[in-house]
């Protein structure tokens, strides 16, 4: 759901589901609200009723959202296929996805407001974002010189438009110099706050993006995606690489904000 609505998410209720058939709610797990109604004698009633929360679907949108969950659970089920493997390469990538995933849960869930979070808990959140990035990012054959320009260049790459891969890379570029100087000691208060949780937004959206791309032209077989990326970034294959996969993936399964960075 993260993946296909850009819009903040949050996991408020814990389903145990087997295909195929109904799932369980844990009811423990479900939050609550107070609503008051008025009773036919003119009196009111307070009855406690589960939080729908504000997410949305229309039964319009309904067969889009399908679409789009079988097709990213498929890739998802692949890759995480990789942990049974005797290779080495499918094995880490399941580990990076896995990793990935859960940084990328995380700083969601400590995210209470679309551009809001605690103070305290900001830096903390930027490092999840990056480290999501540097999972998915990183190649099992990388040096340990230049892994940031690598990493920007790579999720670059991932996007269209010459447009969007020079944004994306100042903005990795950005997180890279943010995520150095918190690891270093400091602390990220020297941005004015609306523009420090607007950045943090933004980073939040690209990685999003950057997680499911990477799921749409990850290979899954014993070949690594960072090569290919590397390959685009200078122009090399491009086309057939990158963009006619991610253009067919979007035309045929789209998510609910496609064309957002």
């Amino acid at each position: 759901m993260i993946l296909w609505d850009d819009n903040l998410l949050h996991i408020d209720a814990v389903f145990d589901v087997e295909r195929g058939r109904n799932f369980g709610l844990q009811p423990n797990h479900v939050p609550t609200t107070i609503k008051i109604y008025e009773d036919r004698h003119g009196g009111h009633e307070e009855v406690e009723e589960r939080d729908q929360g504000r997410f949305r679907v229309t039964p319009a949108e309904l067969p889009q959202l399908q679409a789009f969950c079988t097709a990213v659970t498929a890739k998802i089920d692949t890759v995480m296929d990789g942990t049974a493997s005797s290779r080495s390469l499918p094995k880490k990538r399941a580990r990076r996805l896995e990793r990935a995933a859960r940084h990328l849960l995380q700083a969601y869930q400590r995210t209470y407001t679309d551009d809001g979070v605690w103070e305290q808990e900001a830096d903390e959140l930027h490092l999840d974002y990056v480290i999501a990035l540097e999972a998915l990012m990183a190649s099992p054959n990388d040096k340990k010189e230049g892994i940031s320009e690598r990493i920007r260049s790579r999720a670059a790459a991932l996007f269209l438009t010459p447009s969007e891969r020079e944004r994306v890379e100042k903005r990795v570029q950005e997180a890279y110099s943010a995520r150095s100087r918190y690891v270093h000691g400091d602390v990220l208060k020297d941005q004015d706050e609306t523009t420090r949780l607007a950045d943090l937004r933004n980073l939040r959206l690209l990685v999003r993006q950057v997680v499911l791309r990477w799921l749409v032209l990850t290979p899954h077989d014993t070949e690594d995606l960072a090569p290919r990326l590397d390959a685009a970034a200078d122009g090399t294959s491009r086309e057939r690489i990158i963009d006619e996969p991610l253009r067919a993936f979007f035309e045929e399964t789209p998510s609910r904000n496609v064309t957002r960075v």
